[in-house]
């Protein structure tokens, strides 16, 4: 694996290991280890999930297709009792180059919790020299996603510094949120904002394709569906 993706992987799960009662959350063991085979590339997929306190659903996935392409994707889905935001973060690896990486804290509401914003604006964000385009659907995104293509070494660094604070910042919200009621109507809006969410990411066409082609369209929107931006 690309070493910008191994530091990656292992500094999340750090972070998911500090948090208070995390347990892993049960998936099928024919979603967790996902493997196929066409006309001699071969791709591989691993998936864990996890729950903890403030968080209903932590997704980490690692996929592997041929010495091509290698991806890490994250989400950190909040309980929607609590007033937090979306983490996410993806790296994508073409040739063992990092052709695209995004993180950002996605609001579950109108805009990111009061709080939060002040510090988001005081985050010293490195001037990366490619940025990249967001989608159409990007709007789900907040003012602050970094969204990049790291053109060397000291980019790539910066950028897992970036992940890591966006981590802390998040990290740090959830000790000073209370939990409210789950039939509460900040509730109930803070999961209609996730739904949308999962809605607009489903609309990514560039992973239905690579799964499409290895396993078929039911398989991929099934695996998409329930397993990728499952709400």
């Amino acid at each position: 694996m690309n070493p910008l993706l191994l530091e990656a992987f292992e500094l999340i799960k750090n972070r998911i290991n500090s948090l208070t009662d995390v347990k892993p959350l049960y998936i099928d063991p024919k979603s967790s280890k996902i493997y196929s085979n066409l006309n001699e590339e071969e791709l591989f997929i691993i998936n864990e999930f996890f729950q903890a306190k403030g968080f209903r659903k932590i997704h980490l996935e690692v996929a592997k297709l041929g010495k091509s392409l290698e991806i890490l994707h994250c989400v950190f889905f909040p309980d929607p009792c609590y007033e937090l935001p979306i983490f996410g973060a993806d790296l994508v690896v073409n040739s063992n180059n990092i052709s695209a990486a995004i993180v950002d804290l996605s609001p579950v509401g109108k805009h990111l919790p009061d709080s939060l914003i002040p510090q988001m604006r005081s985050l010293k964000v490195p001037k990366f020299n490619e940025p990249g385009k967001l989608p159409e659907w990007g709007f789900i995104f907040s003012p602050y996603v970094c969204f990049i293509r790291p053109v060397d070494v000291l980019e790539e660094k910066l950028f897992l510094e970036l992940i890591d604070q966006y981590l802390s910042l998040l990290l740090s919200l959830l000790v000073r949120v209370d939990a409210d009621e789950i039939n509460s109507l900040d509730s109930m809006e803070r999961l209609n904002y996730q739904k949308r969410y999962c809605l607009n990411q489903k609309r990514n066409d560039k992973t239905r394709g690579i799964l499409t082609k290895f396993f078929g369209s039911r398989w991929a929107d099934e695996y998409i569906n329930k397993i990728l931006f499952e709400c």
